[in-house]
């Protein structure tokens, strides 16, 4: 396997020997050094804590909490606010690889981004807080931070007419998967996320990002690193032997030329050189009509965009700190797309770990057999261990302390022992109508097999 994996290497590198550079590195830049100082001070300004300077730099910060409040007395900007932290917490909670993304974010007269309510200084000073607290995880969100200026200052400069900035950003490379998954990451795909910066108008920048699959399925080993160095090598820009933060840091400029459909036209390009879709063995599909299936995706969640902000707006009074607010939201979030997952097959169920996906998978069934008592049953349960989380870098996991905050964990403990069942389709294998056993282990662990052959130990 490893000569196989060396021969595919040494052809891909003889093909694209000869190929020209046609984009470049945005640290190439003549403005680099004016955007790394001032982003290293702002950088330096929140982790030494200097709380006063930020907000004088950035502005007071909107939190959700005050989002609400501000909401539940009629304030409108506060609402779109409210409506995009949750918008932002289901998506990227329920898909988590072959979508594309969009947003746009102001541009005020000093040239700093804004998107309702929210400076993209104020966002980034949250991550660094956060990523603080975990060594690992500071270098990429330091690099993310050095990447905010400089894609401002390539809009000051008139480079996002005609240009993308594009940043590869790989799940982490110097953790072990369960660090991962506390920081946020899926670790089932390994997804990549290409986000592609550019001018939509002269006080916008919108930012597209196309989550692509870092495995080709879920037991085949992490091929992030050579997908991206591959897109690289295309577009004339070299990435082999960087770790993630430091593919992070080093953005790239590339001319619209190249990506005339956005950032799906690196998807292809990603696919092309692969033998994938979407980094996946997968039926491709026409890329500009998946396109537009994933905006469709984002309108059918909206419905429960809206029953999300409208629960919290109502519970605004009742949240004491920022803290509390996020973690209902993470709670809301989470329990709301369980209960979808049960009838919109769009829905990967193994964003909820396995345990839950299997369980899932059973109420499925039972819902075709119009056994509606099954049905009740094991959505309970996938709820009980359900494990989600939206984006990496924020948190999550510690904000949500562990991933159980709130969570009522009693429910299931009436039914903690052995279990048998049909489900629907194999979250794994994806056989559909496969006999399912529970079995819990000494270990306090429990061992889920299924009549497909796969089996998993969840804890």
């Amino acid at each position: 396997m490893a000569a196989a994996a060396a021969t595919e290497q040494l052809d891909w590198e003889q093909k694209t020997a000869t190929v020209e550079p046609v984009a470049r590195e945005l640290t190439a830049l003549n403005s680099e050094r004016f955007s790394r100082t001032r982003a290293e001070r702002f950088i330096g300004m929140v982790v030494a804590g200097a709380e006063a300077q930020i907000i004088h730099e950035t502005g007071q910060p909107m939190s959700l909490q005050e989002s609400l409040r501000r909401a539940a007395q009629g304030d409108f900007e506060a609402l779109q606010s409210a409506r995009m932290n949750v918008r932002g917490d289901v998506v990227e909670r329920s898909i988590k690889k072959g979508h594309v993304t969009r947003v746009i974010q102001k541009v005020d007269a000093e040239g700093h981004t804004t998107q309702h309510g929210h400076s993209g200084r104020s966002i980034q000073a949250n991550s660094l807080r956060f990523a603080s607290q975990n060594p690992k995880m500071l270098p990429r969100t330091k690099a993310e931070t050095r990447n905010l200026f400089r894609i401002e200052d390539a809009k000051r400069q008139g480079l996002l007419k005609d240009h993308y900035v594009v940043v590869p950003s790989r799940p982490a490379d110097n953790m072990s998967e369960k660090e991962m998954h506390q920081e946020g990451f899926f670790v089932d795909t390994m997804s990549i996320a290409f986000q592609a910066s550019t001018e939509g108008g002269t006080d916008e920048i919108i930012t597209e990002t196309a989550f692509v699959a870092g495995k080709r399925h879920r037991n085949a080993p992490r091929h992030d690193a050579e997908l991206v160095a591959r897109v690289g090598e295309q577009i004339g820009i070299e990435v082999r032997g960087l770790t993630a933060a430091q593919g992070i840091d080093r953005a790239w400029l590339v001319p619209k030329s190249l990506m005339p459909n956005g950032v799906i036209d690196l998807v292809r390009l990603a696919d092309e050189t692969m033998g994938t879709f979407f980094g996946e063995d997968r039926p491709a599909e026409d890329y500009l009509a998946y396109l537009e299936k994933c905006r469709q995706r984002e309108l059918e969640l909206e419905p429960t965009v809206q029953k999300i902000t409208q629960r919290l707006i109502a519970e605004a009074a009742s949240f004491q700190t920022p803290l509390d607010a996020t973690r209902r939201l993470h709670e809301l979030s989470e329990a709301e797309l369980v209960a979808r997952a049960l009838t919109d097959e769009n829905i990967d169920t193994t964003v909820f770990g396995t345990e839950s996906a299997y369980y899932i998978q059973a109420a499925r069934h039972y819902l075709e057999q119009g056994d509606i008592e099954q049905v009740g049953r094991f959505m309970v349960k996938a709820l009980a261990t359900a494990d989600s989380n939206s984006c990496p870098g924020g948190g999550v996991k510690s904000l949500e302390n562990g991933g159980a905050a709130g969570k009522n964990t009693q429910s299931s403990t009436s039914e903690d022992g052995d279990c048998e069942f049909v489900s629907n389709e194999c979250p794994l294998c994806h056989k559909k109508k496969v006999r399912t056993v529970v079995r819990k282990m000494a270990n306090g662990k429990k061992r889920i097999s299924g009549s497909c052959g796969c089996a998993t130990t969840t804890s």
